[in-house]
């Protein structure tokens, strides 16, 4: 049975891959292509994927809401960016927040690098 997938993560280009709290050795090009392979691997597998790209707090739970209205989503895969890097708290707050009022059927979670978001999300399909 096909089921929907959702990875939302912090838009790549908006990240400080210099900044000390940055994961070493990671650059937006790696996190792209992690999310587009996890992405791939999940629709190989028969699923529906989507990714979606967060800019900042000001505007994350009006980007996520209008995501999440779009259709329902079996799994919601949370990126690490997101929840680890302590400029994001708020954002993540504000993100977790959103999918607990607009999809509080979907299951969350959660991957530990760009390239497994597929892995996370297999946990819960």
């Amino acid at each position: 049975m096909t089921k929907s997938v959702l990875i939302i993560g912090e838009d790549p280009a908006d990240i400080d891959f210099t900044a000390p709290d940055a994961p070493p050795g990671m650059t937006e090009q790696k996190v792209r292509d992690g999310l587009d392979g996890s992405k791939e691997r999940l629709q190989a597998a028969g699923h529906e994927a989507e990714i979606l790209l967060t800019h900042d707090a000001e505007t994350v739970e009006a980007q996520a809401a209008a995501k999440l209205r779009e259709r329902d989503w079996d799994v919601i895969v949370v990126g690490a960016g997101l929840r680890t890097l302590p400029p994001m708290a708020e954002q993540f707050e504000k993100l977790i927040n959103t999918i607990r009022r607009e999809a509080p059927e979907a299951r969350l979670a959660f991957n530990s690098k760009p390239d497994d978001s597929d892995a996370a999300a297999f946990r819960w399909l």
